[in-house]
């Protein structure tokens, strides 16, 4: 029985292979042979016994140009082919940054709009910001199929809700607003049910739409709860009456450590200006905890668990640190600003 199973899977496996293009495996292979090469870089880098020889095998990370180059070279020669999809995705996400992924950025726009198998591709095109709006709009004119055409509506509506969150403009911002809700309103009424690499599109849409209507400036701050290091539970209400500066981090996030001290600085200022600071961490418990050690936190912290704990997934934290600025009446008058800005706001207060 063990050796007919074993010629079954044998047997499964052959045919699989066999069902794979040359095309398929040749892109296959240049993707391997890159992330491979990345792969033991990094454990080179985990290797190394002094910060000199990690910060040498840091500065030779492989470069994703020459696969970049190969594989536009493969797209080139392959454009009628269906598997060929697969290559233009993998430039447009993996090697945005270089001139074969922007050319392949155009071709989605183009000679790939209509093509099935783009969605993830054409997902990930909410990062590219409104230079990604006419790609986005060709794939939901002129692409038939559901996921694709869903995955067009989310990244578009995305990339508005984006510029509308960062904008100082209101004029602009409330238009983008407006885009980004029409895409929004769209894909839940048409496209609820479609998922992109095992998540659901109306899953996202309904985090960006509370934040459109709950995380402005203007709008009351959303409860933050939890326990602190001792495990004592509290809350931002707990500081109605004053300033409350709020700060989203994690000792596993780099580009928090250096703002980190003026935290502290700001803290022991502040205390005097009927104000204070408070910070969601989302270490895992005992790393919470040398993170506080470690970087002297002086003040208080909901330890949230996890970068996706209920606090920091309420507030669809998207960069770290973030940071708040709470008015005594509850009320967010500073969204993700500079930490100069809200001290300054505190002291001009009344």
């Amino acid at each position: 029985m063990r050796v007919l199973v074993f010629l079954l899977l044998s047997l499964v496996s052959v045919v699989s292979q066999e069902a794979a293009s040359p095309l398929a495996i040749e892109i296959r292979s240049i993707i391997d042979d890159y992330e491979n090469s990345v792969r033991a870089n990094t454990q080179k880098i985990i290797a190394a016994t002094t910060e000199e020889e990690k910060n040498k095998y840091r500065s030779s990370i492989p470069s994703a140009g020459p696969a970049a180059t190969k594989m536009m070279q493969l797209v080139q020669a392959n454009l009628n082919k269906p598997d060929v999809v697969k290559a233009v995705s993998w430039l447009v996400t993996g090697a945005a940054n270089f001139p074969e992924g922007q050319e392949a950025l155009k071709m989605l726009g183009t000679t790939f709009a209509d093509r099935k198998g783009i969605a993830a591709a054409v997902k990930q095109l909410e990062y590219h910001g409104l230079p990604a709006e006419p790609v986005l709009k060709a794939v939901i004119e002129k692409n038939t199929n559901r996921e694709e055409k869903a995955a067009a509506l989310y990244a578009l509506g995305a990339v508005h809700f984006k510029n509308f969150d960062a904008s100082a403009d209101r004029v602009s911002g409330e238009a983008s607003k407006d885009k980004a809700l029409d895409c929004f309103q769209q894909l839940n009424a048409e496209f609820a049910d479609v998922t992109i690499q095992g998540f659901k599109l109306s899953d996202f849409t309904a985090k960006m739409l509370f934040e459109m209507t709950n995380l402005q400036v203007g709008c009351e701050a959303p409860e933050i709860e939890g326990k602190d290091a001792d495990g004592v539970n509290f809350k931002l209400s707990d500081y109605r009456g004053k300033h409350v500066i709020v700060i989203f981090w994690g000792g596993w996030c780099h580009a928090c450590h250096g703002i980190l001290p003026l935290m502290n600085q700001a803290a022991e200022r502040l205390k005097d200006k009927n104000a204070v600071v408070i910070g969601v961490n989302t270490d895992i418990e005992s790393e919470a905890k040398k993170a506080l050690a470690d970087y002297q936190v002086a003040f208080r912290n909901v330890l949230d668990n996890t970068s996706s704990g209920p606090n920091t997934t309420l507030y669809n934290l998207r960069n770290f640190p973030t940071l708040y600025l709470v008015d005594p009446k509850g009320v967010i008058v500073i969204k993700n600003g500079s930490l100069d800005a809200m001290v300054a706001r505190i002291s001009k207060a009344k």
